[in-house]
């Protein structure tokens, strides 16, 4: 499998990265070991967790984290592999308390270590951010994360443009590296973000785009197949309002018919075209995050790789978004 090389990084990383969020919970822990044996025998590399998931009640513990830590720990391929963590959530009780301090950040980092079963991480993010703090003193903390060995690169999630712009300028006119990924929800779906319960997730909009295309600054993006919306949809299921609060609009529409007219004129999928959007035609480089429930899902979004999706088919779609 053809690798991206993450910009301003060593990092080479499989085109889709995996999605753990339901390791430990949702999906059990043999089955999330077994998928990712699949996963990397499959070509991939690039394994996303965060030390909350699977911690979402006071003692439950960072089960996706752990799972993995214990895959990790019967293997002897470590340094072929791209981990990507992230701390600094606040406590799901009290989400409007930061989190974002050097000694939560210390905490965290250390604890995801140990959970995993590793020395260092590729790529940290820090999960959420606190505007109470200067940006430059929480990069050159992390700055000396990664002079001990504990982190080789570190990143952002759900962090406000103007403070990524923030961090990053300050590390440009310090010499330190900064932020070097931007992990945001995107897709191919056009998001309601009225529709959203966690009104803490930063979207992908135009002036981020822009921002990204001008840095060449990497992107993850989580949310990355839109809870599956337009295949479930395809296939005839009654979505929830979960999903159809935050996906339901005149662009969706738009958008899934012009889908749906192509998958049934080829042999490719709408699971296709959703995950090759981020593979086509960026001014940077850009990684979809998706999980998987099962070893068929699984291998659908590996194929999707490489997928000959129609390009005139992939530019009508992406005409469909507001960016």
């Amino acid at each position: 499998m053809k690798k991206i090389s993450f910009s301003r990084t060593e990092l080479q990383v499989a085109p889709l990265c995996l999605g753990t969020v339901n390791y430990g919970s949702a999906l059990p822990e043999k089955d999330a070991i077994r998928q990712l044996d699949e996963y990397v025998s499959l070509g991939g590399n690039f394994i996303d967790t965060a030390h909350i998931y699977g911690d979402w009640q006071p003692g439950d513990g960072p089960l996706s984290e752990i799972t993995i830590g214990k895959w990790l720990k019967g293997r002897n391929d470590r340094q072929s592999l791209v981990i990507s963590t992230k701390g600094a959530h606040p406590r799901m009780q009290a989400m409007e308390i930061p989190r974002c301090g050097n000694q939560d950040i210390q905490k965290d980092l250390d604890d995801s270590l140990s959970k995993l079963n590793t020395d260092y991480v590729d790529l940290y993010f820090l999960h959420r951010d606190d505007p109470r703090r200067p940006a430059g003193e929480i990069v050159e903390f992390l700055e000396e994360k990664a002079r001990e060995g504990k982190i080789r690169y570190y990143g952002c999630s759900n962090w406000k443009l103007s403070r990524l712009q923030e961090a990053n300028e300050y590390a440009r006119s310090h010499g330190l590296h900064g932020f070097v990924c931007n992990q945001l929800m995107w897709s191919l779906a056009e998001i309601n973000f009225d529709g959203l319960a966690d009104k803490s997730f930063i979207l992908m909009d135009k002036p981020t785009y822009r921002y990204h295309a001008e840095t060449g600054l990497n992107v993850m993006a989580y949310m990355s197949v839109a809870k599956g919306y337009f295949p479930r949809r395809y296939q005839g299921e009654t979505l929830p309002s979960s999903v159809t609060d935050v996906y339901q609009n005149s662009a969706n529409d738009q958008i899934y018919r012009l889908l749906s007219k192509a998958c049934e004129a080829s042999d490719c999928t709408i699971t296709d075209y959703t995950l090759r959007y981020f593979m086509e035609g960026h001014p940077f480089p850009a990684v979809p995050i998706a999980s998987f429930d099962n070893s068929q899902q699984l291998r659908e979004g590996m194929r999707s790789i490489d997928a000959g999706v129609d390009p005139e088919v992939m530019a009508q779609v992406t005409a469909c978004k507001s960016f």
